[in-house]
């Protein structure tokens, strides 16, 4: 029965590599950094071995304390997202005009404009 089944195809469905922005470095250097950030912080804290205690002692706590530190923590990141769309909304404005289209392809902008009305 399970044969015929395409595990490539059952996780990725349609993506595939054809789906990489290669050709648009702000997306690719943003996915490399992301990609790379969170890869230091998986392994940071795998080293200090901290994922029993921020399971145990923040993800899972009901101390209302703690709760209200991960909201503000939330709520700062957050801000800086929406902070750094806004800016990047703001040069796009500023650097379209006459023949030059900015620096962002138009579905690019059109995506960072969704999202930050999202989080605002």
């Amino acid at each position: 029965m399970l044969d015929h089944i395409d595990l490539g195809k059952l996780i990725f469905g349609r993506l595939s590599w054809e789906s990489i922005p290669w050709h648009e470095p702000i997306l690719l250097v943003t996915f490399i950094v992301a990609g790379l950030g969170g890869f230091a912080l998986l392994s940071a804290m795998t080293y200090y071995r901290l994922w029993g205690s921020l399971w145990r002692d923040w993800i899972t706590s009901i101390d209302h304390k703690k709760i209200g530190i991960m909201y503000i923590v939330f709520g700062l990141v957050m801000m800086m997202r929406g902070f750094t769309d806004a800016l990047m909304m703001r040069a796009q404005q500023a650097m379209a005009f006459g023949d030059s289209t900015g620096f962002l392809p138009a579905h690019h902008y059109d995506q960072i404009f969704t999202a930050h009305g999202v989080i605002m």
